[in-house]
């Protein structure tokens, strides 16, 4: 492999695109968020314990992560296409291992809120260059297939986590959840710095707010920006309530919790597998249409049965958010790659913008179901049926609207 300070030629990017080791490298380092989300939310209780607080003080550290993590992504977009992706991804992976190690040794609740943000800033700053390093070395439906490829292994996460946190639990205590992120961050930092060559073409120019005002003023990527954040917005709603849901309203055990939870992760593993064989078939915006159809239904029929059936049951509603979370990589990876296909020069600022906002709609989904908290899923499936028609709505206002040479 090439000089790792220096960018790599056309031949040698070629050959690193087909590298299995890279996508897996990549999706070690996409999988920092859901890591970061659900490693710890078996062990909430026991930290609001700990700390001498209610629970959902506790779980409003999750928000804060993704406030961090979306600050991180907008900052880290720009930087890379100026700088160099290797920079960022190393730099960023070394803020999220200290902060880590802090949080480990954080004793009350305002040092978690405080370094669970700088933790989810660096880790920000560094993910955000798997879709970008990805649009470097490949485009179109190449580009789509490679960023679903990247999802199908970063998606064993949100599956893996809440068990390995369960895991721990057992033979340890909650501060040593945090030390495994840490031991996870120093590996990646070490991979990454001495394997990745810089794949940028570091030809952005213009200040960072300059970069993203010539994302904005591009109409056609309003459309796939503002699906991303349904999405995101339902997701990362889901995964906020899921504790209080599962847990409070069903009462399943601290054990149980996280391999009912890794239902829905399955479901989106499965989804992504079916996404990436239908790209050979259709374009990615039919793709997007069909992700955004699926989810709308899964959340319509549990708004309906939990506003019409008095005796709620996990064997009707598990199902349908298994349908609702296993769309997401159809409108996910599919925005994320029509957009980066609008800006070659400024796929880590595309990237940056659609990846932060997604997750700002995320924490502020999770907000707004835990300020309407009733002790039922409601809220919580409210907010994923409202999320979906804001998506779509405006996805298909959008293009209606665009000239028809667009």
């Amino acid at each position: 492999m090439s000089d790792p300070k220096h960018p790599i030629s056309t031949q040698q990017a070629a050959a690193v695109q087909a590298t299995t080791g890279l996508l897996l490298m990549l999706s070690a380092l996409t999988a920092l968020a859901p890591l970061g989300t659900d490693i710890y939310l078996s062990a909430i209780p026991l930290m609001a314990t700990d700390f001498n607080v209610v629970v959902h003080e506790v779980e409003i550290s999750i928000s804060y992560f993704l406030v961090g993590l979306s600050l991180g992504q907008l900052l880290g977009g720009p930087l890379s296409d100026r700088f160099g992706r290797r920079k960022l991804v190393v730099s960023g992976l070394g803020i999220f291992a200290l902060s880590s190690l802090g949080i480990m040794l954080s004793d009350s609740l305002v040092q978690l809120w405080v370094l669970r943000f700088l933790q989810a800033l660096g880790g920000g700053l560094a993910m955000v260059n798997s879709s970008a390093i990805i649009r470097d070395l490949s485009s179109g439906k190449a580009g789509a297939a490679n960023l679903i490829r990247v999802m199908q292994v970063m998606m064993v996460a949100p599956l893996a986590a809440p068990i390995i946190g369960m895991l721990i639990l057992q033979v340890s205590n909650w501060n040593t959840i945090f030390g495994f992120l840490l031991v996870y961050a120093l590996i990646l930092m070490l991979l990454f710095y001495k394997h990745l060559p810089e794949t940028s073409p570091m030809k952005a120019s213009g200040n960072l707010l300059a970069n993203y005002f010539v994302v904005i003023r591009e109409r056609r990527v309003w459309g796939f920006i503002t699906s991303t954040c349904a999405a995101y917005a339902g997701l990362l709603g889901f995964i906020t309530a899921s504790p209080g849901v599962l847990m409070g309203y069903f009462g399943l055990s601290e054990t149980v919790y996280p391999f009912v939870f890794g239902f829905n992760v399955a479901a989106m593993v499965l989804m992504s597998r079916v996404n990436l064989r239908l790209l050979s078939r259709f374009e990615s915006r039919q793709l997007i249409a069909l992700g955004q159809g699926m989810q709308l239904t899964a959340s319509a029929l549990m708004v309906m049965y939990i506003l019409l059936v008095d005796q709620h049951s996990l064997y009707v509603l598990i199902p349908l958010t298994m349908l609702f979370m296993g769309s997401h990589s159809f409108v996910v990876a599919n925005s994320i790659s029509c957009t980066t296909e609008l800006f070659p020069e400024r796929a880590g600022t595309a990237t940056a913008l659609i990846a932060a906002l997604g997750f700002l709609s995320g924490g502020l989904s999770g907000g707004i179901i835990g300020y309407f908290a009733d002790g039922t899923p409601l809220p919580m499936v409210a907010m994923l049926f409202t999320a979906c028609v804001i998506g779509i709505s405006i996805r298909v206002l959008n293009a209606k609207t665009l000239p028809a040479r667009e």
